[in-house]
């Protein structure tokens, strides 16, 4: 569990290496040699911590005695769900201000729901960041998860959730809502949501995500009608009409088939999970509906330069639900710094590496302790075969070195203290370097000779 003892902060979020590791709107912890931040961790059935450090002591005491003020304030728990690869952990990290999510360009980096919170004044935000919906096929034959978990997590979050949030990338092909999503939906109707519409920063023409809106909303929010309000720009803007407001047509087919058949085959959805559902079932009933018309409102976000982030984080607040809060103020996540850990690494792993050598590489912890103020990590990465283990070193060793170097910088920036992460590689039992893999080189070159 991480938690800060001087309120919110920033740090950085891991992002592609075409762009920095700090995108606009986090900054990094300048020092890095700040008091850890660990706390001693227990979980029971349910991963809730329940072991306390004297400060979450006095919380829980303060919440049974009625005198901790902040716990009967306003708090909200979030389920940010949507198709893989939309964006959805590095749209929680902006959420909590702190990259607690691990972060690649690669889809199926989430592979299990993590909780991360952030409070504001008396109003406390819980959100689960979860995988993106995929189908057994894809989890058993592609990522290779023999769990359940990157399967029925996303179900999980809305589950338990008091709002909904359903990140949409605009630069996807296709304008439609995801049909395993629109199955959370329809089952889940009850629940307040919002559409997010992430990765404004790589549109090129804004004004195209309107008619975008249009469709996934079904041409409502909030149960109004989309308008548009015509503005006179200079001396071109007296040709126009003078301002009114002008209805959007909606004129897609968003009703889908309503004969006995369609409904029989909607009703057999509906009566389970949407992990329980075949995928070509959800597919099929959902084929012809392309949107949404519960949304209550719509947000048009940049998870990389932080633009529409707090606009967010406001109407959350404003729709935050008066209840106790379920954690201490500062509370970044429920997760284990070494599970935090491990994720920044297979996130790098995927990263610089094909997705399918990523996927079938083990990675563990081998070594955690303090030695001084120093933080010292020791984990590896174990290959099955020897191919693998020279695409995680890299010519002269070049590709380990950046994964070494990304990691130790995104962990240092999180957990606010001096570490140092080191990253050893195995295949087949056998300890591994770029040294190895040369002198081989340089014998095997001589031979030929």
């Amino acid at each position: 569990m991480i938690y800060d003892r001087f309120g919110s902060w920033s740090s950085n979020t891991l992002m592609p290496q075409t762009r920095p590791l700090t995108p606009k709107g986090m900054s990094r912890d300048p020092s890095g040699t700040s008091t850890p931040l660990l706390l001693n961790r227990v979980n029971d059935d349910r991963g809730i911590m329940v072991k306390y450090s004297s400060c979450l002591k006095a919380f829980v005491d303060g919440v049974v005695n009625g005198t901790n003020n902040d716990a009967l304030r306003k708090c909200l728990r979030i389920a940010v769900i949507g198709a893989p690869n939309v964006g959805k952990s590095s749209f929680t990290n902006q959420l909590v201000k702190a990259a607690v999510c691990a972060v690649s360009r690669k889809m199926d980096t989430t592979q299990e729901n993590l909780t991360a919170a952030i409070t504001e004044g008396d109003t406390q935000l819980i959100f689960v960041d979860s995988p993106g919906v995929v189908g057994i096929k894809h989890a058993r034959y592609t990522v290779r998860s023999m769990g359940n978990r990157l399967l029925q997590d996303p179900c999980r979050a809305v589950d338990t959730a008091d709002y909904l949030l359903i990140v949409q990338d605009p630069m996807e092909l296709g304008d439609y809502i995801h049909h395993r999503i629109m199955h959370l939906l329809h089952s889940h109707s009850h629940i307040p949501s919002s559409l997010v519409i992430n990765k404004i920063d790589l549109v090129q023409r804004r004004s195209d995500l309107l008619e975008l809106v249009r469709i996934l909303c079904c041409g409502q929010v909030g149960g109004k009608p989309i308008t548009t309000t015509r503005k006179q720009i200079g001396r071109l803007g007296s040709l126009s009409p003078p301002k009114e407001t002008v209805l959007m047509p909606l004129s897609v087919n968003n009703e889908g088939n309503t004969d006995e058949q369609w409904q029989r085959k909607y009703n057999a959805i509906m009566a389970k999970k949407t992990y329980e559902c075949p995928w070509f079932d959800t597919k099929k009933v959902f084929m012809n509906i392309r949107g949404w018309p519960n949304f209550d409102s719509v947000f048009f976000v940049s998870s990389f330069t932080g633009e529409g982030i707090d606009d967010v984080r406001k109407h959350l607040c404003s729709v935050a639900q008066k209840k106790n809060h379920r954690f201490p103020k500062g509370l970044i996540t429920t997760k284990s710094p070494q599970k935090l850990c491990l994720n920044a690494i297979r996130a790098q792993l995927l990263e610089h590496l094909p997705s399918e050598v990523a996927y079938n590489l083990n990675v563990l912890i081998t070594e955690w302790q303090t030695e001084g103020d120093v933080l010292q990590i020791v984990t590896e990465v174990r290959c099955d075969k020897e191919r693998h283990a020279r695409l995680v070193l890299g010519r002269s060793g070049t590709t380990i070195i950046s994964i070494g170097k990304n990691v130790n910088e995104i962990m240092q920036n999180l957990f606010k203290q001096q570490l140092f992460v080191r990253i050893l590689v195995k295949a087949n039992g056998k300890l591994v370097d770029f040294t190895n893999f040369l002198n081989r080189k340089t014998m095997n070159s001589g031979a030929i000779s």
